[in-house]
């Protein structure tokens, strides 16, 4: 069998559609190469030309998650000048970012793609490590107090995702009250 190719459009409108069947069926494991295809306007050996098989697809649009996590992440801190601000505006568009797509978020954290996950903390690592330098954060671990903050993190987006219908306090206030707390921010 020859490599898959790795260009063209229709390789992009074979992840977007994997990312939406994604989302339809709401698992990993319940997505079919015929209905991405299907939704592809495609038949299912076309996918053969851009992936290896299912499997590969699938690692694609999970990749193409974090890809989109970071960036997401990474364009909301920039936005702010303060370090607090931008761990805090950071958080925010991790959870966003999750809510936005749930299953393709617990397929990116499932066991088959939880290795790609390192690059999406260590952004979190060294927010919360800026924090420190510039006085914002009584931290004197900032991985182990950023991963208090991704764990947090993580929970408000699953359990959102999970039971939506619940009285959820607001997203703003819930967020700034968890990350000060385990980041350790101090007042400026």
């Amino acid at each position: 069998m020859a490599a898959p190719r790795r260009d063209g459009g229709l390789r992009l409108r074979l992840l977007q559609a994997g990312e939406t069947v994604l989302e339809r069926v709401g698992s990993v494991d319940a997505v079919t190469l015929r209905a991405v295809a299907r939704e592809a306007g495609v038949t299912a050996p076309a996918v053969y030309g851009h992936f290896a098989d299912l499997d590969a697809l699938m690692d694609a649009v999970l990749d193409a998650g974090f890809v989109a996590l970071r960036a997401a992440t990474r364009a909301a801190a920039a936005a702010h000048g303060d370090p607090v601000d931008r761990l805090l505006a950071g958080c925010r568009a991790y959870v966003e970012e999750g809510l936005a797509a749930p299953a393709r978020y617990r397929g990116m954290f499932g066991t088959r793609r939880l290795p790609s996950a390192a690059a999406a903390f260590d952004v979190l690592v060294r927010a919360v490590e800026v924090c420190v330098a510039a006085g914002r954060s009584g931290s004197t671990d900032p991985r182990g107090d950023a991963g208090l903050v991704w764990t947090a993190l993580h929970g408000v987006v699953t359990l959102r995702s999970a039971a939506p219908q619940l009285p959820w306090p607001e997203l703003e206030p819930q967020l700034r009250a968890a990350v000060t707390r385990l980041a350790l921010i101090t007042e400026a």
